[in-house]
């Protein structure tokens, strides 16, 4: 197998045991880029011509397109690049791409670092930082369209930098960094966490009017450049040095941007937010290693997201949780986790993140957007993981999305999210294997091997929804001389099986109806009709045409109206354009007993 080596943290470059590949024209050249700023994944053809062309692609761009990913896949070896009607991606082994090998050294330098270990952080991030041999895709810096997605690496690489400097600080190199940090600072003046290392390095090797008038040069390009003041962080690091403040000669002490300010909030412990985990969690094991994978590492692109979606009783918040506290030790900044179906669109979310972020009050705006500004900046440096569960809609979210790799987000939702970049994960019925798993770890084992039959006439009668499966667990384990065949005869008949799925204060049917309170509310009187039509005898699987028909309105508006279930997590796409409601949902749906808008015209079906 020829070994291969791509390379993007300077010249974009392919080098294999033969040589260097020459890559051809600069559009095939971005084409690569692109797909290696993206590994993994298939780059929209979209997003490629936009890429390549600008705003306004030739005529000819999608054939022009094909040819360069010809010619590309002529001269690397193997099966590369592989294309898709929606796009092309490209097909890497592991170590292959130099971006990889310097996100997972920078992430264990950053881990390391968080921990304390000092010597292991600067090995590690030095480690990443070799891989770099100037800025990232430096050949292609005049490609605008490009430059999106170069700038995140960039912005890794320059972070990971001032990690690296941050941890030679807190291990005493104070003279050694003096001499680079003054070439860094020269290169990106207005980066403070430079000024503030060089800053201390200067203090701490016993140059105090040094540091103080490094604090001076940067006050003036600031102004000169952006018309600003320093940060009250750098600010207050100024303070700090004029009095002679004992803490600034600690060594171990953090230097992101102000010693004192921040070495005072790291010595706080970490939010741990995460609710118990399910115990009753079963099946979605692909589901589970997906999520997990993604989360695995820094993506210099930005944060991991992914959206699980799916009907109400389904057991995202179970699958997001399981996970979540799996890789919870990759998060070592802490875990951030909101109900945002009980805190509301208009809950003022991101002061509350501040606050267990250890933010004072009186230093959070009081403006959402500046809010979530304020809590993106102290989320740059931190590897967060962030649990959004409930959400409504995308708006609300993107404020919360942090803007860098070393953080991830897992969201909950009853439908797909439009959250770009977003890896969008559909939840379905449990198995009946795993429903009988899940009835196991509830109810008890011995119970469901004693009574195998009986297990799977409730499993069936559950129809591999989560929730149902858990409340007739919990009914088993809080009635332990009742058999499981008692359970399976009380759920049999259907028109009473919603009075049985329910305990401890806990029901199917409240379930139900919070998720349709968005239209049986009132706010939406035609997707109402659409689901209680839905909940009739003989209209168990309905389309479009039919629906328009009973509903007496416009295919397009029966459309939308079912649509809309879909969206609210209600209903089901079935095959041939039709409509559904999962099993249990459409004995909820008879229940509401009212009329259906009468026909306008005799029914053929």
């Amino acid at each position: 197998m020829t070994s291969i080596e791509f390379r993007v943290l300077g010249r974009l470059e392919v080098h294999t045991g033969g040589g260097t590949i020459a890559l051809g024209s600069a559009k095939q050249r971005a084409l690569l880029a692109t797909l290696l700023l993206h590994p993994g994944r298939t780059v929209p053809i979209r997003r490629l011509l936009q890429t390549l062309w600008g705003d306004e692609p030739p005529l000819s761009a999608v054939a022009n397109l094909r040819t360069y990913a010809n010619r590309l896949r002529s001269v690397l070896p193997g099966e590369r690049i592989s294309g898709r009607a929606s796009g092309y991606e490209i097909l890497l082994r592991q170590g292959e791409l130099d971006l990889h090998v310097f996100t997972e050294r920078a992430g264990a330098g950053r881990a390391a670092l968080a921990r304390g270990d000092h010597a292991a952080a600067v090995r590690h991030l030095g480690e990443a930082l070799s891989a770099c041999r100037g800025a990232a895709l430096e050949d292609l810096a005049d490609n605008e369209a490009l430059a999106g997605s170069i700038a995140p690496v960039e912005e890794l690489r320059l972070s990971v930098a001032e990690d690296h400097l941050d941890a030679r600080l807190r291990l005493g190199e104070h003279r050694e960094v003096i001499a680079p940090l003054r070439e860094f600072v020269a290169e990106h003046p207005l980066r403070e966490r430079l000024w503030a290392h060089l800053m201390t390095a200067l203090y701490r090797s016993g140059d105090p009017a040094g540091a103080l008038a490094v604090y001076t040069d940067c006050r003036r390009v600031l102004a000169d450049r952006l018309g600003l003041e320093p940060s009250p962080d750098l600010a207050e690091l100024h303070r700090a040095m004029l009095d002679r403040d004992p803490r600034l000669t600690t060594v171990s002490a953090a230097v992101s941007t102000a010693p004192v300010s921040v070495a005072v909030s790291e010595q706080a412990t970490p939010p741990r937010e995460l609710p118990v985990r399910c115990r009753s969690f079963a099946g979605r094991a692909a589901d589970a290693a997906k999520l997990t994978a993604l989360l695995d590492g820094i993506d210099p692109s930005g944060p991991k997201v992914a959206v699980v979606h799916g009907p109400c009783g389904i057991g995202k918040s179970a699958l997001v949780l399981e996970v979540a506290h799996r890789t919870s030790a990759r998060f070592p900044g802490g875990q951030l986790y909101v109900d945002l179906s009980a805190n509301g669109p208009d809950s003022r979310v991101p002061h509350r993140l501040l606050r267990h972020l250890g933010v004072p009050a009186s230093d959070i705006p009081w403006e959402l957007d500046e809010a979530a500004a304020v809590l993106r900046s102290h989320l740059a440096h931190r590897a967060v993981l962030l649990v959004l569960d409930g959400a409504t809609g995308s708006a609300p979210l993107r404020s919360l999305i942090p803007a860098t790799g070393s953080c991830a987000v897992l969201v909950t939702s009853r439908s797909p999210l439009m959250l770009d970049g977003a890896d969008q994960v559909a939840l379905g019925r449990l198995s009946d294997q795993d429903g009988l798993e899940m009835l196991g770890g509830l109810a008890g084992q011995s119970k469901v091997d004693g009574e195998p039959d009986a297990a799977a006439e409730i499993v069936r009668y559950c129809h591999g929804i989560p929730a149902a499966l858990r409340i007739a667990g919990a009914i088993l384990a809080n009635r332990p001389t009742r058999r499981l065949s008692w359970l399976a005869h009380r759920l049999a008949p259907e028109e009473s099986r919603l009075d049985e799925l329910g305990f401890g204060g806990e029901s199917l049917r409240a379930l139900y109806s919070s998720a349709s309170r968005p239209i049986t509310a009132g706010d939406d009187p035609l997707a109402t009709a659409a689901f209680r039509l839905l909940g009739r005898p003989g209209f168990e699987v309905c389309g479009t045409d039919r629906a328009a028909t009973v509903l007496d309105t416009c295919p397009l508006k029966a459309e939308a109206a079912l649509d809309r279930l879909v969206d609210l997590g209600l209903a089901e796409w079935g095959e041939k354009d039709t409509y559904r409601l999962p099993p249990l949902m459409r004995l909820f749906s008879a229940e509401l007993g009212a009329t259906v808008p009468a026909q306008r015209a005799p029914l053929s079906w």
